[in-house]
Parts: structure tokens; sequence; C-alpha cells
């Protein structure tokens, strides 16, 4: 396993920050034999080159040969051409191609909408003032523009009937769930279509038995059906052409009834009918007309899709109990978490922050964690015009932000670290991202020309363009680490930046403060650049923003005696009522309001409450059921929005019955209170079971956070260990049965391909001479078994992908093969993480 190398070489201020260092005697040693630097040289590296950690060489990959003349020697020179890792690293870390949101878009077309909003409101006032004047304007444009618009008409409907027939091949040959959700349909009629062949898939499969089918996963799809507005519209047609024609059938057989009666008066009723005029049409749309069409022909061997969507309906329709059964069985299903209907709405305290950054206004945000701060810091990267400088708290966090934009910006993304600083030298910059100290250090530097900018008047992708005039905006993540240790880095940087800021954060205690500091910095940069100052200091927007709903379950690890008299670690659940004594309910509101419930926790909540409380005591809307009928729709669907107001409810009625009936209250709180916890610093050997358990649950994959780089490594050993002993132990014969299966599938090719006449003896004499099997490379023998498998069943790695991780890391200078540790690692489903292990 190889580590990052040493500085090979370091200047005076790092062996200033780094006095305490060790230092190995080979270190020692290799640095007695150099060549002593004389006090100029080292005063010129000290002044040139920025600090950086790790050894240039070592993120360098060759990239071919190149032919080169040598002035000195005056000979052709051939020179190994060299790039660096870091944009694969980049390329490699950053998400999938096409999930990365673009916000800017969003935002778009949320000011066309509201553009849009405000015409029509003109345009009703207008109407209602010169209504005579302005229709017959509009009738003579109309008239002009009749056969041009007729023309557009027609070559729209024909393009849509092509990208709707493209979209019915797409989905034809898709025949699971998983396929279907990541297939994209231009036109509406492919989005129905998409949408009614899942809902198929998953009754058909509930309907079956199948193991993954759920009474949820039909629920969610088909709400997400019927929100859908062009359905919804074509599906009330269908019904009312159904409800016509069945109209018109009960007439005619009411006049053929009567015309039995009388023959004249069935002569007077023909003549009258001659005389009517003809029979009331509905006409469909053409999405209308599509659906139509499929209701009839669309279908498979397990049934069709009218009787599917019939299904569904009958099921939603027949829980008493929708709202109670969404809490407990859809937690994760629930609005905006729905798999099915994820559409993204821009909040109003977003559009807020956007509309600053479109007037380069400076902004403070004070938003909870996964409240959408990140869209805002992406759209100001995106929409400057110049180069972002984003400060960032910790090296983690560089990385990740780096490889993100590094794919949103096509790579135009430069990184600076206490370990490393790189820029990418065939084009501009559009953001820095870096630690505040590092990133200080690397552009306000005194500096001349270093390396190739010396030699060959080249950019070095190891030194960066200095200077903080090139910045357009200033973003600051997590800015209250002001408080930190490189606060005062970030205080002088924001200080050297004269360009409006955003500041991000989901704990600022001094929200105020901070924007009212940030705004004096602003007029400080305006009254040293601008003659006429203006009397007003620039705004600084702040934007707190509190309402967020929750839904990550609480738990703990405890210890509990086994049935056998052995100790087991458990997972018990967590509810945030055991935190809530009457004193804190009183006296620290704001503390109670901090202990976000989860729609399970609420469910057990309320089941509680009803169990130990009088009826008499709880009011009709303490019933989830009750409290939801109010807010909810025709289908009963709640949001997750919807449940942080039940949950407040809640919290309310808890204040109240703690004083009304304090010691049912107790009793109730107390039977939520976890055994006592032991805090350790080594969880080595209690972690196998906690996995094992969140496996059982179905609450896998997990990350384990520790921070001692020694203590994550036996983690990771004792976890793996473990693994694998328990596999032996009940499955002792295991690798000898996929051996003789792959012996014998070999020899059953051998005998297709006309190879099995060898004996044995002729099979030796070939082993010793050195020529290999081939056909039994091409079976998996040290595949693990599954019960022993942390991956999901079809994210676990084939041999195949085993192999080509190993080539990747051969390259990269890691001598692992598939007994090496971490690949075991891998193949059960366990990675490690470390800021010095070259394999992470």
């Amino acid at each position: 396993m190889s580590f990052v190398p040493a500085p090979q070489q370091a200047n005076a201020a790092s062996a200033k920050n780094n006095a305490s260092t060790a230092v190995t005697s080979t270190q020692v040693a290799s640095a007695a034999t150099e060549t002593p630097i004389s006090d100029q040289e080292l005063l010129f590296k000290i002044r040139t080159f920025d600090v950086f950690w790790v050894d240039k060489k070592s993120l360098m990959y060759k990239d071919g040969i190149a032919k080169t003349f040598d002035k000195e020697i005056r000979k052709s020179v051939i020179v190994t051409k060299q790039k660096s890792s870091i944009p694969i690293i980049l390329r490699d870390m950053a998400p999938p191609e096409g999930s990365i949101f673009d916000p800017a878009k969003k935002w778009e077309e949320e000011k066309e909408r509201r553009l849009l909003e405000a015409e029509d409101l003109a345009e009703k006032e207008k109407a209602a003032a010169a209504a005579d004047k302005a229709s017959s304007k509009k009738g003579k444009k109309n008239e002009k523009k009749k056969s041009a618009d007729t023309i557009k008409e027609n070559n729209a409907m024909e393009k849509d009937k092509k990208d709707h027939q493209r979209d019915l091949q797409k989905l034809s040959n898709l025949r699971t769930l998983k396929a279907l959700q990541d297939v994209s349909c231009e036109t509406t009629g492919g989005k129905i279509n998409r949408m009614i062949k899942m809902l198929h898939l998953a009754v058909s499969d509930l309907r079956q038995g199948s193991v993954n089918s759920s009474e949820a996963e039909v629920l969610d799809i088909l709400w997400a059906l019927e929100e859908m507005e062009a359905f919804k519209e074509a599906d009330e047609l269908l019904q009312a052409e159904k409800a016509l024609k069945k109209e018109q059938k009960e007439v005619e057989k009411a006049e053929k009834k009567s015309s039995k009666k009388d023959k004249k008066d069935s002569k007077k009723s023909k003549k009258d009918k001659d005389t009517n005029p003809e029979k009331k049409k509905i006409l469909l749309t053409a999405e209308a007309q599509a659906l139509k069409e499929l209701y009839k022909e669309g279908g498979d061997s397990r049934g069709s899709y009218k009787d599917s969507l019939k299904y569904a309906r009958k099921l939603m329709d027949g829980k008493d109990n929708l709202i109670s059964f969404q809490l407990t069985e859809m937690p994760d299903r629930l609005p905006p978490l729905s798999r099915y209907n994820r559409k993204f709405k821009l909040e109003d305290w977003q559009c807020s922050i956007l509309d600053a950054i479109d007037n380069r206004t400076s902004a403070v945000v004070c938003a909870p964690t996964s409240s959408g701060k990140t869209l805002l810091s992406t759209y100001t990267c995106k929409s400057a015009n110049g180069t972002v400088l984003f400060v960032l708290p910790s090296e983690v966090l560089v990385w990740q932000i780096a490889a993100t934009y590094y794919e949103f910006f096509k790579g135009n993304v430069t990184i600076c670290t206490d370990q490393i600083t790189f820029q990418e030298i065939t084009g501009d910059a559009q953001v820095y991202i870096g630690t505040p100290r590092a990133l200080e250090k690397s552009i306000s530097k005194v500096r001349g020309c270093a390396g190739q900018e010396m030699t060959k008047g080249e950019r070095e992708f190891m030194i960066l363009d200095g200077g903080y005039n090139q910045f357009d905006y200033l973003v600051l993540d997590e800015v209250h680490t002001l408080n930190g240790p490189e606060g005062d880095a970030l205080q002088r940087i924001i200080k050297a930046c004269n360009c409006p800021t955003l500041a991000l954060s989901a704990t600022i205690g001094n929200a105020v403060q901070l924007r009212d500091w940030i705004s004096s910095v602003r007029q400080e940069h305006i009254e040293a650049t601008v003659v006429d100052v203006p009397d007003q200091p620039e705004e600084v927007v702040l934007e707190e923003h509190f309402a967020r709903f929750i839904n990550l379950q609480r738990y703990v690890v405890v210890e509990t005696e086994g049935k056998d008299g052995k100790k087991k670690m458990k997972l018990a659940k967590l509810h945030p009522i055991a935190a809530m004594t009457p004193k804190r309910l009183e006296e620290q509101a704001e503390l109670v309001a901090g202990l976000s419930m989860t729609p399970t926790d609420m469910m057990d909540l309320w089941t509680r409450m009803r169990s130990i409380f009088p009826s008499t005591v709880l009011e009709d809307l303490d019933d989830p059921d009750n409290f939801f009928q109010q807010s909810v729709g025709e289908n009963k669907r709640i949001t997750l929005n919807q449940t942080k107001e039940y949950e407040t409810r809640l919290k309310n009625r808890l204040t109240a019955l703690s004083k009304s009936h304090p010691e049912l209250y107790e009793r109730l709180r107390t039977a939520q209170v976890p055994p006592p916890l032991v805090a350790k610093a080594d969880v080595s050997d209690e972690l196998y079971d906690v996995v094992m358990q969140l496996k059982e649950n179905d609450l896998l994959p997990a990350v384990a956070f520790q921070l001692n780089t020694y203590g994550a490594f036996n983690m990771f050993k004792s976890l793996l260990s473990r693994l694998e002993s328990d596999q032996v132990a009940e499955f002792p014969n295991y690798r000898k049965d996929l051996i003789k299966v792959a012996r014998e599938k070999a020899q059953m090719r051998k005998v297709a391909a006309g190879k099995s006449n060898k004996n044995a003896a002729e099979a030796e004499e070939d082993a010793k001479s050195g020529f290999t099997d081939d056909s039994l490379i091409q079976e998996d023998t040290t595949k693990p078994h599954d019960k022993y498998v942390l991956s999901a069943a079809g994210k676990r790695l084939s041999y195949n992908e085993v192999e080509d991780i190993i080539s990747d890391m051969k390259k990269s200078g890691e001598n692992v093969d598939v007994g090496h540790a971490l690949i075991r690692g891998l193949r059960r489903g366990i990675a490690i993480y470390t800021n010095e292990v070259g394999f992470s």
C-alpha cells in the first residue's frame, strides 16, 4: 500500500509551521547527502514557489514522447511527455453524467413563469378597460397571421408526432422499473406512457407476490401519474366521452322500447330523429387520443394497462387509514422525496437570493443542511462574469466541490489546499476552490517568475496565478468557521476581495452582526475605488430560513445479552421526546423546536399518547388522520412539509399535557429514554454486529466516521476479518465448491471445443512446461458468499469490474492483486477513505 510521498523540499514557511514534525532517519540521511543550497537560491525558492506538500512527480503520468532540439548540446533529444493526474482524479470522483443540477435553467424558468403571471395580470386589467378595442385589433392581427400560424401549428404537430414515436420505441424494450425510471421522454404522451407502464409492472409484481413488490410502490406511482396535468386532463376527457356514450345508449334504448308500444309513435320519432341535430361529441386532444389507444392495446402477458390502473385505484380507495399508511409505510416516499415525481420548485427565500446574485448584491444565508444552499453557490459560479473564489473550511469539501464543478465547468477549476495546488493551464479558471490559509499563501504572496514561466513563458499547473483583483464574486461556505483555526485568513480574504460576497452557513448565531460587518467591508472597498461615494452603504441581503423537514431516523447502539449468554450490540431507536423534559418544554422552546421528528416518530408518539392518556384529554386534531384531512386533496396525498406542521402541533400538545398530567407525561417520556450509553474510543469490535443489523433492516449503505487514521484501518480490518471468518465457519466448503464448479464448467467448454482428449498425465506435463488452462480463468473462484456481502444484490462488483479496478490501481503505482485486503473489502462492499492512502 503506497502513501502520499513526503515533501521533497520544504521552505522556511513550512519549516516554521511544522517545527514539531518528526523526521525519520532515512530523510536525515538523504538530506545529508544532498548538495548544500546557497542563501540566494533558497531566498529565490521561498519567494517564488507555492508551498505544497505533495511531490510534483507523484502527481504526473506519462503521456507519450516528444522529440526536441537541445540548443546547448546541439542535438535532438527524445523527452518523455508528462501530464498532471489531478484532472483524471477529479473526473473519476465526479458525479455520474447528467446527474448534476443546473440551477441557471431552473431560475430562468421561474423568472419566465413570474413574468408570464405579471403579463397575464396586466392584460386582464387592460382588457377590463378597453375590451372592444382590443378584440377588434386582435381579430385583424389574427386574420393576417392565420396562414402562417397554421403552417407553424402543422409543423409543430408533425414534430411532436415523430418525437412521440421515438419515445415509444425507447419504452418498448424496457422491462424493469429501474430501466423505466432512468429513461427520459421528450413528449407528454411518452411521459404518460412511461408512468402507466411502470404502474403496470408494480401492480403485476404485487399481484404475483414478488419479493420486492409493495403497496407503497404502487401508490407512489399512481399518485405521481395522477399529479401529471396532461394525464388528468386526458383521463377526464375519456371519462366524459364514456359517460356521454352511456347516456346516448340509454336514450336509444328508451326510444326502442317506446317504438315497440306504438308504431305510429315510432314513425313520428323517426321523422323527429331525421330533423334532430347531430349527436353530441367530445373532442379528444392528442394526449387523450394516445391514452385511449394505450388503454385499448397496452399490456402484456400479465394483463392490460387499463386493468392495472383500475387495480391501483381500487387499492387506494379501499384504504380507510390512507394517511396513517403514508406516515408508517411511506415516510421515505412523501413529496418531495417521491421516487417517481420529484418536482423541484425554487422556494421564495432561494428566489430572493438568486435575484440578489443577478443584481450583484452581497448576501448572507443561514439555512439548515440539505435545504438548498449549494444551489445558490453553483448559480453564483455559473452566472459570474469572471472568476469566482470559493472558500471552504476543509480539504475533503474542496475535493468534493472541485470534482462536481470540474464536470460542470468542463475542467476550468483551480484547487488550493495545504497539500496540493493545481490549476488548469489550458484555459482560464472559472472558479478557484480552496481552504483559507492555503489560498491566502498562494494568491497574496510576493511572486516572480518560476519554473516553466521563466524558461518557456508557460504557466505552471502547480503555481497559481496571484492577485485578488481577478475575482468577480466571493463565495464563503460554512462561514461560521470565521471563529475557527483559519478564521483570521478567511477574514483577510474577505477584506482583500473587492467584489460581492455570498456567505452560507447552517449555524450563524449572529447573522445580523455578520451582515453588518460584510456591509462595512464593501463600503470600505467602494470608498477606496469610487470618487462620488453614495450616501447609503451598499445593501447586504440577509436570509434566514429555519423550516425544514427531517427524514433521518436516529438510532443508538446499546449492549444486550443474547439467548446464548453472549453480549451483542443492538440498534435502538432514539425518539426526540426522550429529551423533552417538562422544564425544557416550558423554558427552552427553541431547543425543543430543534428536536425534529420523522413521520415514523410522529406515528409512534401518537400511538403511545392514545394508549397512555385518557381519551377525554386528547383532541380530534391530535389524530393524524383528522389533522391532515383539513389540508389534503381528494387523493389524500401528504407531503413532508405538512408533517412539519403536525410535529409543531404535537409539541404544543405535549407542553399542555406535561402540565395537566405530569405523571402520565413522564411515563410517556421515560418509555422512550434509551439504556445508559458508554462512550468508547475504539468501536472496531462492536462494528460487525451493528453492520449486520443494518443489513438485516435494509439500512445499508452506511458511513462510519473515525477521526484517527489508524482507528479507521482497525475498523476496516476488524469488519473484513469477521465477515471472512464467519463465512468460513458457516460455509467451510464454499471455496472448494466454487473451484469444483469452475472445473466442471471448464471441462464442458473443452468438450464443446473438442479439446477434452488430454489425459491427466498430459495435463500435468503441460502444467510443468508452463502452459496455463485458460478455461479455468473464466470462472470467479474468489467470489465471497452473498450472505457475507454488504452491497445490495444489484450493486455487487463482478469479477471483470474487480480486474479493471486492479488494473487502474497498478497504473497508479498501487501493487495489488485479487487477494489484497482492500480488494477483498471492495468485493464484500467495504471501502476505506483516508487522506493519507492513495487507494482512496
